[in-house]
């Protein structure tokens, strides 16, 4: 059996990606969210807030006797305000960095202690952002903590290689590119007074630019299930 613990799993990247795999018989997900909207028998949803570290930190990774491969995917990201700094919301800002580098963080860490010496197939994907990698206006909680997902992906990608060369967990960040997902639709309805930016958006939209999430999930599939194939931690759905 695969086993997929995919955080974010009920909407967007998450939710595609979940349905996806669950079309193989031999794929269990796990989906680490608020919401469940899947009801499949090799689907099992965990009630987590990613804003509660409290509950994240007491999730465990259960024991796994029958595994062919198991993958940790941190697919949630939130951007709870489009304003420039100085203009947020204290308690918002503290609500991005714990969904979106927090979080993932403390599941890296718990999945690595578990798997650790597992003799299957072991994944951390993380879905990171280009936003991680350029400056935009109004997304400094954005930019800067997906910025810190490529840094932890690819420091303990580094640590694998030399602590476990024989048997290293597959670490990988991976930008999803521009996904038509509920966060695109929110960032069409923000004032250009806060984010300049506003009318490109629009347009990616208008002009039918926006990726379809299930698209995008079969190449993620293809990560999953080839991790071999790729040799950078840190690359792009686009790149392939």
């Amino acid at each position: 059996m695969n086993y997929y613990f995919i955080t974010g799993a009920s909407s967007g990247i998450g939710l595609a990606f979940a349905e996806l795999l669950l079309r193989d018989k031999d794929n269990f997900v796990t989906g680490l969210s608020r919401s469940k909207n899947i009801t499949h028998k090799n689907y099992l949803h965990a009630g987590i807030d990613l804003k509660d570290l409290n509950a994240v930190k007491r999730f465990e990774f259960p024991v796994l006797k029958d595994a062919g491969s198991i993958i940790l995917v941190n697919n949630a990201a939130a951007a709870s305000q489009t304003k420039h700094l100085g203009k947020r919301d204290q308690d918002l800002i503290i609500d991005d960095y714990s969904v979106n580098i927090i979080s993932p963080a403390l599941l890296m860490n718990n999945f690595l202690q578990r798997y650790q010496n597992e003799n299957c197939k072991r994944i951390v994907l993380n879905i990171s952002s280009g936003a991680g990698k350029r400056a935009i206006e109004a997304w400094s909680t954005y930019c800067s903590s997906k910025a810190a997902l490529e840094m932890i992906s690819e420091v303990s990608n580094l640590e694998q290689r030399l602590k476990y060369p024989d048997n290293p967990v597959y670490i990988f960040a991976v930008g999803p590119g521009v996904v038509d997902t509920n966060m695109q639709a929110e960032l069409r309805k923000i004032s250009p007074e806060d984010f300049s930016l506003v009318g490109q958006f629009i347009e990616f939209k208008e002009k039918g630019q926006l990726s379809d999430p299930k698209d995008t999930a079969e190449k993620l599939r293809i990560i999953t299930e080839h991790p071999e194939r790729f040799e950078k931690v840190s690359f792009s759905v686009k790149d392939f």
